[in-house]
């Protein structure tokens, strides 16, 4: 099929019956779009948050058509969307707030001007994300630069999936505006999941993927022919080689990726056959290297016709260029970028945090030096509920690669002798061991919220949260808590409730009747026999027992 440009798609349209999405017909497409675009008139600027693809592509060229400002926020968090609408901006979303629906009043679609701007966020280096302008022509030459490359690989009606979501740069320019302007028809709904995604596809579609998803197939079957995808797409990070290896055995064909950025869009590609290849530039841009080494692309579909990155790079004799790393504060997590200094000053934002820095150690690291109401926090919460504490803070405005997995707290961050943070020293805060953190920041026993004397011992009310230490690996999707676990805080509530001095839990007999669940109030009842040398337990839910059994008490032995 004929590529139209975006600008001209619906003033000069496309047979009736041509798919557009699923189950959706150019006809109604098109009244879909008049109709809104008839509602929106008169809007001044409109936040795309669309979850679903084929209302995102719907509500974009309605806002175009009634004249209104497009912005793609980054992400749709809740801080995220109430800082961009505070000035009047209308979020525009089928399943949002209702304001985007089927066709409705007419109104007639003149072509748009290429040289209408479209707003995009990416992560700054000074920690506030960067506004980046571009228009819809840049969006409309990458488009089809894309074809060029790509329209060999995948047939004229090849279907297009996605696991990515269309508010991204690189989601809408290939699950939406890719196929838009060449005719191909996209499925509406983001898979979430790899049994929904891979049970959509069938032979010759399309896959716009990421690493987040590709190196996540361990378990999973190489598709047969009659549902291997022609071209499976990523982006966001360069694939790890095991990763792509598995991917192309999976599904049957080489991963290409795609190299770019919101500043620049697409502007290279590899297909992962062997090794690790040079990225080959799109046609129409030109790579360039400046003299300390930073990537230089020139394209039409380029902000400012030229842009100078922060990829370190060195070009090779093929005319594309191999990537050796970034020069900036800007990092990959899960093949999302995540600016450092952004959600350094997002933690800083917070009456908990007096300080912070972060940094990338595989995960997200941060190092945290708690405000006057924070150390009390911390105090009060310990160190890894604290954190968790600051995670929720941050999701408002974060999405989850940008929420930082391991936490440091101090009272000061680690400085050099002229002042300027030296982040090997802050790194050096996280090369204890694995357990030793896990020691001295998770909790290991119960929240105990009520505590009664008994004739013989004593009941405490008992609320076992989910993220006790003990309840790792026991049981992924559905935790229990282990048995042992229960004995030991048998034992140790004796002790300190009762005043037995019971080193460990010896000549013990139990029986556990049902499994006990995290986020549950418990009660724990502890009677001590001294005649008969023997402390009985029974933990309880409600009136059903849980487990009961009793541990010898110095040594005795009924």
């Amino acid at each position: 099929m004929t590529a139209i440009p975006l600008s001209r798609l619906l003033a000069v349209g496309r047979p009736d019956d041509a798919p557009v999405a699923d189950g959706v017909a150019f006809a109604r497409f098109r009244a879909d779009v008049a109709g809104n675009a008839a509602r929106l008139k008169g809007c001044r600027r409109g936040l795309l948050v669309a979850a679903d693809s084929y209302w995102g592509a719907v509500g974009l060229l309605a806002l175009l058509h009634a004249g209104a400002e497009v912005t793609i926020p980054p992400n749709a968090q809740p801080g995220t969307l109430a800082a961009l609408t505070a000035d009047g901006a209308v979020p525009v979303g089928g399943d949002l707030d209702g304001n985007l629906g089927p066709g409705g009043e007419e109104m007639a679609l003149a072509p748009l001007d290429p040289e209408t701007p479209l707003t995009f966020f990416t992560s700054g280096s000074t920690g506030e994300p960067k506004r980046v302008v571009r228009t819809l022509g840049m969006l409309e030459v990458e488009a089809l630069a894309t074809e060029t490359v790509l329209g060999r690989l995948a047939g004229p009606s090849a279907r297009v999936h996605a696991t990515v979501s269309h508010q991204h740069v690189y989601g809408l320019n290939f699950r939406l505006l890719w196929p838009l302007v060449t005719g191909r028809p996209f499925a509406s709904a983001m898979h979430e999941l790899w049994e929904t995604a891979l049970a959509a596809l069938d032979a010759g579609s399309v896959l716009v993927t990421s690493p987040a998803h590709l190196t996540r197939l361990a378990g999973i079957a190489p598709l047969p022919p009659s549902r291997r995808p022609a071209l499976v797409l990523s982006a966001g990070a360069p694939l790890p080689e095991p990763a792509a290896r598995e991917a192309a055995a999976l599904f049957g064909t080489p991963i290409t990726e795609i190299f770019g950025s919101t500043e620049t869009g697409a502007i290279a590609h590899r297909r992962r056959e062997t090794g690790d290849p040079s990225w080959l530039p799109l046609p129409g841009v030109v790579a360039g290297r400046t003299p300390d080494g930073r990537l230089r692309v020139g394209a039409a579909h380029v902000e400012g016709r030229e842009h100078v990155g922060s990829d370190l790079v060195e070009l090779v004799e093929d005319g594309g260029f191999r990537v050796l790393g970034r020069a900036d504060r800007i990092a990959k997590v899960e093949g999302k970028r995540v600016s450092l200094p952004e959600v350094e000053a997002q933690l800083r934002r917070s009456p908990l945090v007096a300080d912070a820095a972060v940094l990338t150690l595989e995960q997200l690291c941060a190092v945290v030096v708690p405000s006057a109401k924070g150390a009390a926090c911390l105090a009060e919460l310990g160190a890894f509920r604290f954190g968790r504490l600051l995670r929720r803070e941050l999701s408002a405005v974060q999405e989850p690669a940008g929420l930082p997995r391991r936490w440091r707290f101090v009272s000061r961050l680690p400085d050099g002798a002229l002042g300027k943070r030296r982040y090997a020293d802050i790194a050096a805060l996280f090369e204890e061991s694995a357990l030793l953190e896990t020691a001295a920041s998770r909790p290991t026993a119960p929240d105990i919220r009520a505590v009664r004397p008994l004739a013989d011992g004593v009941e405490l009310d008992l609320f076992i949260p989910r993220d006790l230490a003990q309840l790792d690996g026991h049981f992924p999707g559905m935790p229990i808590v282990p048995g042992v676990a229960q004995i030991d805080w048998a034992v140790m509530f004796a002790n300190t409730h009762l005043g037995l001095g019971i080193e460990a839990a010896q000549s013990l007999q139990v029986k556990f009747r049902r499994v006990t669940v995290p986020d549950t109030p418990v009660t724990l009842a502890l009677r001590h026999a001294p005649a008969r040398g023997r402390l009985s337990f029974e933990y309880r839910c409600g009136d059903e027992t849980l487990s009961s059994g009793s541990i010898g008490v110095e040594g005795t032995i009924p």
